[in-house]
């Protein structure tokens, strides 16, 4: 038994001498300025034997390292000049090995201020000074090629590199609304709006807290997550009382909700404050016409069924009626409009009034 013991024994400290060994070939290799291609197939051939025996956390800690260092380091193998191309830099460190970066920094920063053990902090932190102008310009690179979701991800991520520059998160906002990435771009303003609107330097917002607001509620607006939108126009219409438009989408979400009553209620309270603009006037009227193509393609489906027929045409009659006394209150405000003039005789035919049509000219 005690050759057993012993057998073990030396099997456990052969592992830790090997780990001992592929860790100093890391940082040998690592520490180079600049690293040839062969240089890097033994990193990469280094951790792949490092993974495969470290056992301690410190071990684990130090194998995340390096293995979310790797995209700099197959940078390292670049020309000089190479280095400072964003274009040739982003081919290396992509969206998602960028992403790898980040987490893995953070979580060797987490792990080593949670053990007191700064084995790597101060590189990680000379590396994020040294590297974040790069990360910017690469990040503006794929905007300046219209791809606002890259460039939104590597804005969001230099922003999680360091925390006190706030313009890389909002620039990540704004991308992913432009890439029509709604979800990122919610996650993105809502951390704005955690954040607040109080700072000063890199640590202050370009945009404003009425700013945020109108994009939470335009963003749940555009998802159709109409019970959100009513919270964040309800949010918005408080900071703001002058925005109409805001007021509108507000009433129309209790419309999509089929809450008629307060649709009503909200609509007539917003043309009180506004009842000579035809626009609004009109916009009011279009809105109880939206569900007309879906109507129109049901009576359609069924011609053939008569009791089914006259119920739809009786629904669609009872629509334009609604949406009649804007349309027509629209017209009065502004008669050379085509658009209206074109609503309105149309309303006019639909409910069987083809003189009162035919007087719209």
């Amino acid at each position: 038994m005690k050759k057993l013991v012993l057998g073990i024994s030396l099997l456990i400290a052969t592992a830790t001498f090997a780990q001992k060994d592929e860790l100093k070939a890391l940082k040998k290799i690592y520490e180079k300025e600049q690293i040839s291609i062969e240089e890097f197939s033994k990193f990469k051939e280094t951790l792949a034997k490092l993974e495969s025996v470290a056992t301690t956390e410190d071990d684990k800690t130090a194998l995340n390292f390096y293995k979310s260092m790797l995209p700099l380091v197959e940078i390292s193998t670049l020309e000089k000049t190479a280095i400072l191309d964003p274009k040739k830099i982003s081919k290396i460190l992509n969206t998602e090995s960028f992403a790898k970066l980040v987490d893995g920094l953070h979580a060797t920063l987490d792990y080593e201020t949670k053990t007191g053990k700064k084995v790597f902090t101060s590189e990680i932190n000379e590396t994020v000074t040294l590297m974040k102008p790069i990360f910017t310009q690469i990040a503006l690179a794929y905007n300046d090629s219209k791809k606002f979701k890259e460039a939104s991800q590597v804005f969001y991520n230099t922003f999680k590199l360091d925390p006190k520059d706030v313009s890389n998160l909002e620039n990540a906002a704004i991308t992913a609304l432009q890439a029509s990435e709604y979800g990122d771009a919610e996650k993105y303003y809502r951390e704005i709006k955690a954040i607040g609107f109080k700072g000063t330097g890199v640590g202050k917002f370009g945009t404003t807290e009425l700013g945020v607001a109108k994009v939470l509620a335009a963003i749940a607006f555009e998802t159709k997550n109409y019970e959100q939108a009513k919270k964040e126009y309800a949010t918005l219409n408080k900071m703001d009382t002058a925005d109409i438009q805001a007021q509108i989408n507000e009433a129309t979400c209790y419309y999509y909700t089929n809450d008629l009553v307060t649709y009503h209620k909200m609509i007539a309270a917003v043309l009180a404050k506004d009842p000579n603009n035809s626009e609004l006037q009109y916009n009011v009227g279009y809105l109880n016409l939206a569900d007309d193509e879906k109507l129109v393609a049901e009576i359609n489906a069924n011609l053939k069924n008569p009791k089914k027929y006259e119920e739809l045409m009786a629904k669609r009659k009872a629509m334009f009626t609604e949406a009649l006394p804007y349309f027509e209150r629209a017209y009065q405000l502004k008669v050379t409009d085509e658009n209206y003039k074109t609503i309105l005789r149309l309303t006019y035919e639909t409910l069987g009034m083809k003189d009162k049509a035919a007087a719209v000219k």
